[in-house]
């Protein structure tokens, strides 16, 4: 019955494919090669009613992304449907294929128009693993299309945690394969530092390997970082370990007293290295609609401890909101989500734990700010959003060599990453901003050129797709990274056949 159904809907598609924008002649091949390889029951197309497919393309936490109509979903149950699909589609090298985890990109690198999405959102499954031989650490397995929600949730059954990502509805997968930050980096480092195995299919055979310490050691450092140049990723296995609950939350107050946020922000990454279960997230936050402009705070504390020293300088703010409490991780991040549905422009720099950049970065807020009001463009403009995030150089050391990120050479002084947002609602808005975003970004990194204090590492997770966060990473792991994904990926599969994401081919 399945098959019918779906030789009419591949026909369907075929007599509409010169009108219908999701459909070409070679997706639609892509699509049927699929079917043929007895995976019609992940295939999702637009002409079927209610079989996911529009469900899925409207999941994408960002606008550009839910526009784009892919002429079919593929939604592997395991990481052998995941292995037969790469097979199949290796044998058609014009069909492009996009892999989505947890669809939470900022910009459309994980959907794809004439051709075929592979949306790995039901390998959303978290196994606990308890150790059976003394001084082995648990271990979650978590399914490449978990967001960290339910991950968290799982393994908090067990009195656990992970270095997980900060917000519930981000997917383990790009987070992880970006790098990572958590609540949990002061003690941990990167979220990628403790992955302790990965599960991937290689193309074009489809094989499915383990890369950890002992079984391809370079694919499994080159993943810590690398992105999607290697594999697809079909589950991750963390180090767990004990935690009970945390402390934090966010607290918003008046503009005015963004230096007092600021002043204990710097002063927090200062002395980092001897407090590391602080940590601290400063935004600023201007509201198109409404004109409002706020700031603020994220501290948390990992061992629960609502009077850290830390945190001292911002005793005095009276705040307009106040979630903080003591909570569980998992309770934290869900109340850090947001349902996305806006176009978002994403800049991102790193530079040093220096007050005078955060000031040039407060100017050029507080300029953009009077553009969206001079020009009236509150129709247009949702939200402008400028976040701070600490970097001190004991992170770099958590895992030094074992990631290919660089900076356990390159981050010499505490740092600060910078992301900059602009939400927009239109299109033409997006052309607009995308612009401004791309010109206070170069302002803001060319500042701290000039009072040397800039930082060489770009956070991949941040980044904007015109900017090039893995040249960032050094010399000797992009010559690494290149000799591993001509080991791993011969026929260069995912740098021609898998458009999305940042290619290490493309590095000079």
């Amino acid at each position: 019955m399945r098959s019918t159904l779906l030789r009419v809907a591949f026909a369907v598609l075929a007599v509409s494919a010169p009108e219908t924008a999701a459909t070409g002649p070679d997706g639609l091949l892509g699509c049927k090669a699929l079917a043929a390889s007895g995976l019609g029951d992940g295939i999702l197309l637009p002409s079927t009613p209610g079989n996911g497919y529009h469900e899925s393309v409207e999941s994408y936490y960002g606008l550009g992304s839910r526009e784009i109509k892919p002429t079919c979903v593929f939604r592997p149950r395991t990481a052998q449907h995941v292995s037969r699909a790469i097979k199949a589609l290796s044998k058609l090298p014009w069909v492009r294929i996009a892999v989505r985890g947890g669809g939470h990109s900022t910009w459309p690198n994980n959907n794809i128009a004439d051709g075929v999405t592979m949306d790995l959102g039901l390998l959303d499954q978290t196994q606990v693993h308890l150790p059976t031989t003394p001084h082995a650490p648990p271990i979650a397995a978590v399914g490449a299309g978990s967001r960290w929600a339910a991950a968290l949730l799982e393994v908090e059954k067990y009195g656990l945690s992970i270095n997980a990502g900060r917000v519930a509805n981000v997917g383990v997968a790009g987070l992880t394969l970006g790098a990572g930050l958590s609540f949990h980096s002061g003690r941990r480092g990167f979220t990628c530092d403790d992955v302790a195995n990965y599960e991937v299919v290689l193309a074009p055979s489809g094989q499915i390997v383990n890369a950890n310490a002992k079984q391809n050691p370079d694919l499994f450092k080159a993943l810590k970082g690398g992105g999607g140049n290697f594999g697809i990723v079909t589950r991750f296995d963390f180090a767990a370990f004990p935690a009970g609950k945390l402390y934090g939350g966010m607290a918003t107050t008046s503009w005015d007293y963004r230096d007092t946020i600021l002043d204990s922000f710097v002063r927090l990454v200062s002395i980092n290295e001897q407090h590391p279960a602080d940590s601290q997230i400063v935004i600023y936050m201007y509201e198109a609609a409404s004109r409002s402009l706020t700031v603020s705070s994220t501290p948390v504390n990992t061992d629960g401890n609502a009077n850290s020293t830390s945190f001292e300088p911002m005793a005095a703010v009276p705040w307009l909101v106040d979630s903080r409490k003591i909570q569980t991780y998992s309770d934290l991040a869900a109340s850090m989500a947001d349902p996305g549905g806006d176009y978002y422009m994403w800049f991102s720099l790193c530079f040093q734990n220096n007050k005078r950049v955060i000031d040039k970065a407060t100017e050029l807020f507080e300029r953009l700010r009077d553009e969206v009001q001079r020009g009236n463009m509150e129709a247009d403009v949702h939200r402008l959003i400028w976040v701070f995030q600490q970097l001190p150089k004991h992170y770099a050391q958590k895992n030094p060599g074992g990631n290919v990120l660089g900076v356990d050479k390159t981050l010499t002084e505490d740092a600060i990453v910078w992301l900059g947002e602009a939400n927009v609602k239109t299109a033409k808005a997006k052309a607009v901003f995308q612009g401004k975003m791309s010109k206070i970004s170069e302002e803001l990194e060319g500042y701290a050129e000039s009072i040397g204090a800039a930082t060489q590492w770009r956070y991949m997770n941040y980044v904007n797709q015109d900017q090039d966060p893995i040249k960032s990473y050094g010399r000797e792991n992009i010559a690494f990274m290149k000799r591993v994904a001509a080991k791993y990926d011969p026929q260069g599969f995912f740098q021609t056949r898998v458009p999305g994401g940042f290619k290490i081919s493309h590095v000079r």
